[in-house]
């Protein structure tokens, strides 16, 4: 019918419309496109701009934090020597500040103190009797600190044991047990530390039967503990001593000492903080010019131990202390001169109370002699604290604890009016002795007696960071004792 025509021309003719149709969608996909865009853009661009507030946010939050720890480096480079601050915000007031050092850090501080409060050893109504003498017809040196025993020098010679506490108590004597002792029996030529470590020559506690003579100018530490000598210790020419940890620095400290002296013996018997020596036999403490030099310094620190030490409990507070009694075969009694002195033998405390001779203590024997006719009184012996003094030399002798030799003798001489210059001895925990002599010529600075010392200062301490905003205040208050313990009482960074 249609002769020309491709039998294929009616597929085509009915496949065009659709051809055409599909044609009409031409363009849809950028619609698409353009709607994903604007879909995206409402859900980036507030996506970004969070991001940037974040990221400013946390440049803020990483430089506040930055402040804030550089104000706590403040209050921890203070504390990092609280002896030194102890000293140096002494002179601070409560309105009144004390410039410390910077932590040296890229954030600048600046680090200040005010003083807010001094603590004393004592409530000055509790204090024990300052100085006593046990000697029948014995006086007290003149121009002693503190109250007096007021029975010193008086009769019977047991009347002043009806006075005397085992405590530190109101209006009493003290009279305290001896403490347990190291039976390590120690060489009298101290130790060294090695190489790297300051010059210094170390004891550590323990029984010395030899004697001990310090007169060089190396620095001597004798570590915190008990140190009991049958012999003297003599401290002369240029001697530079401390004796225990504590307020004033030595060459080294206890545990430099424990764990780097060149042999430092394993059972190094270090306890608390200071040191007490313990004098039997024929110990004493002897420091003069005999020696030729130019300074002398012997430092005791106080002696401190925690309450669970209960063998070395009984040497708190105490510096110097005497075996007491007297020899008889291998045990001790009491010591009795009849219208003259009595004394009883000393016991050692601790977990349970025994006799001094259980413990290896041998009584003193320097003890004054029953007077032979015609003389009428007693013969003094030689001093357990001897201090004579002859030259221009400058000498220092601090001892802060109890001074307890019931049947010795303190001495304190200095023999010329020139050689008073330049001398510092202050005997200042309070002494009990048979008897005192202290020569009409002072030393420039003398003390002997009891002072109520101020042991712990309460400090504000203020850090803040200056420079580039936010600026950091930190603020402590914080208690420093003597011996450099501390405690945080409040802190707050703002």
């Amino acid at each position: 019918m249609y002769p020309n025509r491709h039998p294929c021309d009616a597929m085509i003719r009915r496949g065009a419309p659709r051809a055409r149709a599909g044609r009409t969608d031409d363009g849809s996909a950028l619609v698409l496109a353009l709607v994903m865009v604007l879909v995206c853009s409402l859900v980036v661009l507030p996506v970004l701009t969070y991001a940037i507030a974040v990221t400013r946010s946390t440049r803020v939050l990483q430089s506040k934090s930055v402040s804030v720890e550089a104000a706590k480096g403040g209050l921890r480079t203070t504390l990092a020597d609280p002896i030194s601050l102890y000293k140096t915000c002494d002179l601070a007031g409560l309105t009144v500040s004390v410039s410390l050092a910077s932590p040296g850090l890229t954030t600048p501080v600046t680090n200040k103190c005010y003083k807010m409060s001094d603590v004393q050893a004592q409530d000055p109504t509790s204090l024990r009797y300052a100085i006593a003498a046990t000697q029948v017809g014995a006086t007290l040196p003149t121009g002693y600190s503190g109250l007096a025993y007021p029975g010193s020098g008086g009769t019977p010679e047991n009347a002043w044991q009806n006075a005397d506490s085992l405590t530190s108590t109101f209006n009493t004597i003290w009279a305290p047990y001896l403490p347990v002792h190291g039976l390590n029996q120690r060489s009298a030529t101290p130790y060294s530390m090695p190489s790297g470590f300051p010059t210094c020559s170390v004891y550590f506690p323990g029984t010395y039967k030899d004697p001990v003579t310090i007169t060089g100018s190396t620095p001597v530490f004798f570590t915190s503990g008990i140190y009991y000598f049958e012999d003297p210790v003599r401290i002369s020419g240029n001697a530079n001593v401390v004796v225990g940890d504590g307020a004033t620095q030595g060459c080294t400290t206890d545990q430099q000492a424990a764990f780097y002296a060149t042999n430092a013996p394993a059972t190094h018997n270090v306890t608390g903080l200071g040191a007490t020596f313990v004098f039997g036999d024929a110990g004493r403490l002897v420091v003069d010019n005999v020696t030729s030099g130019t300074s002398l310094s012997l430092i005791f620190n106080q002696r401190y131990v925690a309450p669970t030490d209960i063998s070395s409990a009984p040497s708190a507070g105490v510096s110097i202390e005497s075996v007491n009694g007297v020899a008889s075969g291998s045990d001790a009694i009491d010591l009795s001169l009849p219208g003259y002195l009595s004394v009883p033998q000393s016991s050692v405390g601790g977990a349970t109370v025994t006799l001094a001779t259980a413990q290896q203590y041998l009584p003193s024997t320097l003890v004054p002699v029953s007077p032979v006719a015609p003389a009428v009184v007693p013969t003094n012996p030689l001093p357990i604290v001897d201090i004579n003094l002859s030259n221009t030399s400058t000498v220092k002798v601090n001892v802060p604890g109890y001074v307890y030799v019931p049947q010795g003798l303190v001495n304190v001489n200095v023999s010329t009016a020139a050689a008073a210059a330049n001398k510092d001895i202050q005997l200042l925990g309070g002494a009990l002795a048979a008897s005192y002599t202290v020569s009409a010529i002072r030393p420039s600075t003398f003390v002997i007696g009891l002072l109520n010392p101020v042991i712990q200062k309460v400090f504000k301490i203020v850090s803040t960071t200056t420079g580039t905003p936010p600026n950091i205040v930190s603020t402590a208050i914080v208690q420093v004792n003597q011996n450099g313990a501390y405690a945080i009482n409040s802190w707050g960074v703002q």
